[in-house]
């Protein structure tokens, strides 16, 4: 007889597998790899920030004249917008940008699979922190994240959830450290 398992759907089990996967897929592509998915996340994060800056600038500017044309433009089409924006430009940086990532001194097996580990877990941190900035609809680094009305309820039943929005700051550190750490073992000589 064979047990059925009971997995209820909740947002700690979606960051645990978020996690894992980001995790996972940077091990498969290896730590140079996995290193300018970092680069290219800090990229177009600040890309898709300066354009929703943008976008919102010009709205702002015309919303009186498509209001009188029986236009409007809801707050969530601008979260939408970057949301998009943010997974086309980090998928084309990574794939087109011709990022390249040398060391002088490359570091053993166990050392290359703790970054590879390292980077695909402050990637995914990054990556997560980055996208609930964005559907919250808040500038990066935002003081007032965890206050926001659709996380709050979220911040509530998810211990994990409020681990990351909490420490927001944090998330967007970790890669950089980690390339820091990395990059001072790897150039030692």
């Amino acid at each position: 007889m064979i047990a059925a398992m009971n997995i209820t759907l909740t947002w700690d089990l979606f960051i645990i597998v978020f996690f894992a996967i980001v995790i996972t897929y940077s091990f498969i592509i290896g730590r140079k790899e996995a290193i300018k998915i970092i680069i290219a996340t800090y990229i177009t994060i600040v890309a898709v920030q300066g354009m929703g800056n943008v976008f919102q600038r010009i709205v702002g500017e015309t919303a009186s004249v498509l209001n009188v044309l029986g236009i409007t433009i809801e707050t969530e089409l601008l979260s939408i917008t970057k949301l998009v924006l943010f997974i086309v430009i980090i998928i084309a940086l990574a794939i087109k940008a011709g990022i390249t990532v040398t060391y002088n001194h490359e570091p053993g097996l166990p050392m290359n699979a703790v970054f590879t580990g390292l980077f695909g877990f402050t990637t995914a941190g990054l990556l997560l922190t980055t996208l609930l900035t964005y559907t919250a609809g808040v500038p990066l680094l935002d003081t007032n994240l965890p206050n926001v009305a659709t996380l709050s309820p979220i911040i509530q039943q998810s211990p994990l959830m409020q681990l990351m929005i909490l420490n927001q700051d944090l998330w967007f550190s970790l890669p950089a450290l980690a390339l820091l750490v990395a990059g001072i073992v790897a150039n030692r000589k």
